[in-house]
Parts: C-alpha cells; structure tokens; sequence
C-alpha cells in the first residue's frame, strides 16, 4: 500500500542524494540551457516570420489576378 509511483512504474525505488553544492552546480547548468533554448526559440521564431514574409510576398505576385474580361467581349 505504501508504494510509490516511481517504484510500480520501474520496479525499483528512486533514490536521489544530491548535496547543495551539486544542486547550485545543476541549478546552474539548468539555467544555461534554458537561456540557450529561449534564444534558439526567438532566433527560430524570427526566422520562422521572415520567410512567412517572403512567401506571402512570392504568392502576392504569381496570384493570378483572374480573367480578363470587359462588358461586351466575346466569351
């Protein structure tokens, strides 16, 4: 009855003995790599854009503005 989540997922018990200095080490790290993918994500997000920009520009010119047709032609 007193089993944790952990143990009846992976069938053993999780363990974790980290010392502060380890935990300031990691917390550290952790927050290098999230500065990293914040600004691959705004890099990303720019690039993204830009080229949304450079499509709707190319689409804007090859639309076909429709068929050219005035009162009285001949169809």
């Amino acid at each position: 009855m007193g089993t944790s989540l952990f143990k009846a997922n992976y069938s053993y018990k999780l363990i974790i003995s980290l010392i502060l200095w380890q935990v300031t080490k990691i917390s550290k790290i952790a927050k290098e790599r999230v500065e990293t993918l914040i600004n691959l994500y705004k890099n990303l997000y720019k690039t993204v854009k830009l080229i949304q920009e450079y499509m709707r520009k190319y689409y804007n010119l090859k639309k076909s503005e429709g068929l050219d047709l005035k009162k009285g032609g001949k169809v």
